[in-house]
C-alpha cells in the first residue's frame, strides 16, 4: 500500500464500491438471472453507471469513482476486482464495466435471496 494511502479510507473505499455493487444486485439479480439462463451467457457486465445510482456516498468519498480511484490507487486493479467479483473492464462505448462470471453473479444472488 503507498505511502499516502490510509487503512482506514481504503477499506472505507472498498466498503462503499462493494456496498453499491451489492445494492445494484438486491434489484437487478431476478431479471438478470433469467436472461442469462435464456442465452447461456458465460458473464455479464455490469456497466459502472448502473453502479452509480445505487451508490451510498461517504464523508470521504461522495462518488463511486472517488471510492473506486482511491481503492485502485491504494490496493491496486486486482484487489478491487476481487471486491467487485469480477474484471473492470476500462473504457468502452459506455465506460467501466465489471464482468461477473455468471456462476459468481448466481451465487451472490443466492446469497443476497434474489436467486
Amino acid at each position: 500500500m503507498s505511502e499516502e494511502c490510509k487503512e482506514e479510507l481504503v477499506k472505507e473505499a472498498l466498503n462503499a464500491i462493494r456496498g453499491a455493487l451489492l445494492a445494484y444486485l438486491k434489484v437487478s439479480c431476478k431479471k438478470s438471472l433469467r436472461i442469462i439462463r435464456l442465452t447461456g451467457q458465460k458473464r455479464l457486465r455490469v456497466d459502472f453507471y448502473g453502479l452509480f445510482n445505487y451508490y451510498d456516498p461517504t464523508d470521504n468519498f461522495p462518488r463511486f469513482m472517488d471510492a473506486y480511484s482511491y481503492a485502485v490507487k491504494c490496493v491496486g486493479q486486482e484487489k478491487v476486482n476481487e471486491v467487485l467479483e469480477g474484471e473492470v473492464i476500462e473504457g468502452g462505448d459506455t465506460g467501466h464495466q465489471i464482468a461477473i462470471p455468471s456462476e459468481r453473479y448466481e451465487e451472490l444472488c443466492k446469497q443476497l435471496g434474489e436467486a
